[in-house]
Parts: structure tokens; C-alpha cells; sequence
């Protein structure tokens, strides 16, 4: 060590430190500003010279401006990389100049002092550099990171899918904000609950053992739809997925949640649609042939015998061009609730296009067949609401039986089809079967 008194060691270390303090407050204060990055890379690098140069070590302790160097890369960021190099040269040139007149002391010969400093600031040079890329690496990938997380937390926050982590126990973590818009609840109404709270009966003693399977085969997703209740006591029917991504999460386990009530709701209103008219809610043509189909051949099978009642009305061709179509869609309506009326279980009614209806009857002979086309002649024929009350319509009706023998719906609708014109022929509103005639 040189011959420097302790009191100005000391003093010098009081003064260096403080000001490497209030210089580090300041730049915290302004982390952007050139002359605080400045100010902060000149105080450090210069408090460590002085104390260097003051022990004698001077060029000998390079290690302690890298030192600094690299502080000044952790804590303000690689934006110090330039201002450390230009400070660290002044430094040092400036305590070699010291020692080289004689006021700072030196534990070494001036001349070699000065080779040392020289091949250690090229050193210090390169350390630096190296340093700051590493720096400036780091930033990016943190920087990277943090946008990452932030778009993450976004996706999360506004996703109308229902995100949460649960444990194998079954007990809830966390969820997302979707929550609330899906079930109902507030994230801190459900944190620390079972699943099983939200799940409907059937599915509630299924859900632990799924999270043990999902939670021993890591990584793979385990898919099913899953009913959870909502706050106001109804369903929603959703598809669930649970996952656990690594085996590092080990109690914990991913649920995402895709509420599919709306989907579901809809696929079937297009499935009914695709089967029934769209004005009396009654079965279409395709659909009534399908079913006459089925029940022909059940029939077929069990030696019944089937009928089927062709129905067209009489008078609506009038009312539609004389009270306007929404008064034709009127009598359609009703004639189709009174139709449905005049019919016991087992019967199939549909609206076949137009003003033409059709029924399959299941299990039925001549005379129940002609008591239900009878009942419908009368309820047809009642007065339609909101038309005058001497405007009427009334039906003609053909009937078609068939049994066991060979029941071809095609046949039985020809046949049925057939009649109905007679009965227009003879005189309209009554019912004609085919092979008998019965005037009314």
C-alpha cells in the first residue's frame, strides 16, 4: 500500500460512496436523460479511480473499473456502454497522469504503470463491449418477454373463453374475467370453490378422477362437453378442455372453457327447420315421407294396418285474394291447430305445401279413419278469427288405407291423393276413402 494517511483513505471512501449514492438517486429519477446516464457512469468511474489511484494499485486494479463497468450495464442498462468507456479512459488516463507528476503514489515504476494501463484499457475496452451486448441481449429478450406477458394478459383478459387453472383436487385458483359474462359470478365468488359447485349431478363424481388422468398423462388434453350452472340457477352446455402443459406445474391444471349453449341452440333450430314448415311449425313434405316411411314399416313388421287422410282446403284460394295474404296465412295457422286437435297420439301430421295437409295414422281401420276426417270437416268449417263470420273455408278430404300385405307409403299417398280429388269432384267439403263414397 502507498503512503497515503488512513484519514484520507477514509474520508475519500466517504466521499466516493456518497456521491455514487446521490448520483444513482438522480438517475433514478431521470433513467432517460443522456446527462444523468452521464453523471452516474462519471461519479462511479471516477470515485473507483480515486480510491485505486489513492491506495497505489492504480493501473494494477483494472479489475475494478470492469467492475464498475458491469454495474453500470446491470443497473442503468446497456445505454452506459459508450459513456463507461469514454469515462473509464478519462480515469485512467488521468490518474496515469497523476502518477506520472508525482501526485497520486504508485506501488510500481511509472514507467511500468503505464504499459499495465495501456494493455489493461484495451482490456477494459473489450470487456466493456462484450458486456454491453450481453446488455443490450438481455433487454431485448426482457423486453421481448414483457410483451409477450402483456399480450398474454390481454388475450386472456378480453377472451370471451373461460380460462382458469384448478387443482387436482378439484378446487378452483383462479379464472378469468369471462366469468362473469358466462356464469355470473365475480372471479372472487368462485376462487378456492370445487368445480363440482358449478357442474350439474351427472357430471359432478366424474370430475376429480378426469383431473388425476389429465394430471398423469402430461401435456395431453383431455376434451368433453360439460353443463355448468349459472348464478341465476340455469345451464349452459360448454365444451371443456384440461390440460396440464409440464410436469413442472405438478398440482395444477389448465381448464379452458368454450360456452356452446348459443351453437347448440342453434344447430338445432336449423335441424328443425330443415324439417318443419316454417308457418304452422307442422312436419314438411320431406320430413312427413321419412317418418311415413318409418312408421309404414313398422307396420309392415307388426301386421298393423295404416291410413292416411289427404287434406286440401276448399275456399282458401278466395280469402287469400280477397283479405290479403297475411289473412291466408291466418286460416293456415288455424286449420293446422285444428287439424292437430282432431288427432290422438301415435298420429302424423304435416303441412305439405300450399293448403294441403296430410296425416299417417298408425294402427287404424276404416271407421276411425272416417271419425277423424269427419271431426276435422266439422272444426274446419268453424268461423276463422279475425275474418267477417260468414267467411268460411272448408276441406276436402281423401282417405287411404293400407295393410300389412304391402304398405308403400308412395302408394298410399297416390291413393290418398286420389280420393281427395274425388271428394273436390263430388261436391267438396267432405271426405272420399278410396273404394267407398259416402255422401254428406
Amino acid at each position: 500500500m502507498s503512503d497515503t494517511p488512513v484519514a484520507v483513505f477514509a474520508a475519500l471512501i466517504v466521499l466516493c460512496a456518497s456521491g455514487n449514492l446521490a448520483s444513482s438517486v438522480w438517475l433514478h429519477r431521470g433513467p432517460e436523460s443522456t446527462l444523468r446516464i452521464h453523471t452516474r457512469v462519471a461519479v462511479s468511474t471516477l470515485s473507483t479511480a480515486a480510491v485505486v489511484y489513492a491506495a497505489g494499485w492504480g493501473s494494477l486494479l483494472m479489475v475494478a473499473f470492469a467492475v464498475g463497468s458491469a454495474e453500470m450495464l446491470r443497473t442503468a442498462g446497456p445505454v452506459t456502454s459508450k459513456p463507461n468507456l469514454w469515462w473509464n479512459f478519462i480515469a485512467i488516463a488521468g490518474g496515469q497522469i497523476a502518477v506520472e507528476v508525482g501526485f497520486a503514489p504508485s506501488v510500481v515504476q511509472p514507467a511500468l504503470s503505464h504499459a499495465i494501463a495501456i494493455a489493461g484499457l484495451a482490456c477494459l475496452a473489450i470487456v466493456t463491449q462484450v458486456l454491453g451486448q450481453s446488455a443490450r441481449a438481455t433487454e431485448a429478450a426482457e423486453a421481448l418477454l414483457r410483451e409477450r406477458a402483456t399480450h398474454f394478459e390481454a388475450l386472456i383478459e378480453h377472451a370471451s373463453d373461460l380460462i382458469g387453472v384448478v387443482s387436482r383436487g378439484g378446487y378452483i385458483v383462479s379464472v378469468s374475467p369471462a366469468v362473469t359474462p358466462m356464469l355470473g359470478y365475480g372471479r372472487e365468488e368462485v376462487a378456492g370453490l370445487p368445480v363440482s359447485t358449478f357442474v350439474d349431478a351427472d357430471m359432478a363424481a366424474n370430475i376429480e378422477p378426469m383431473l388425476t388422468d389429465v394430471a398423469n398423462n402430461v401435456g395431453t388434453a383431455l376434451a368433453f362437453d360439460l353443463r355448468l350452472r349459472h348464478k341465476d340457477g340455469h345451464y349452459r352446455l360448454t365444451k371443456a378442455t384440461l390440460t396440464m402443459p409440464t410436469a413442472e406445474w405438478s398440482d395444477h391444471i389448465v381448464i379452458n372453457i368454450h360456452d356452446i349453449t348459443t351453437q347448440r341452440d342453434l344447430e338445432e333450430q336449423l335441424r328443425h327447420d330443415a324439417r318443419h314448415d316454417t308457418l304452422t311449425g307442422l312436419l314438411n313434405r320431406k320430413a312427413f315421407g321419412e317418418a311415413s316411411e318409418r312408421a309404414c314399416a313398422r307396420a309392415a313388421r307388426q301386421g298393423r294396418t295404416v291410413g292416411m287422410l289427404y287434406i286440401d282446403l276448399d275456399g282458401f284460394k278466395q280469402v287469400n285474394d280477397t283479405f290479403g295474404h297475411d289473412a291466408g296465412d291466418r286460416v293456415l295457422i288455424q286449420a293446422a291447430r285444428r287439424l292437430d286437435r282432431c288427432l290422438s297420439d301415435g298420429a302424423t301430421l304435416a303441412r305439405l305445401g300450399g293448403d294441403e295437409f296430410a296425416v299417417l295414422i298408425d294402427a287404424v281401420d276404416g271407421d276411425a279413419a272416417i271419425a277423424v276426417a269427419e271431426k276435422m270437416l266439422a272444426l274446419i268449417a268453424e268461423p276463422i278469427d279475425g275474418l267477417p263470420n260468414d267467411v268460411r273455408v272448408g276441406a276436402s278430404i281423401g282417405i287411404a288405407l293400407r295393410s300389412s300385405e304391402g304398405i308403400e307409403i308412395s302408394t298410399l299417398m297416390h291413393d290418398a291423393d286420389a280420393a281427395m280429388y274425388a271428394a273436390k269432384r263430388n261436391g267438396r267439403s267432405r271426405w272420399e276413402m278410396t273404394g267407398v263414397t259416402v255422401e254428406i
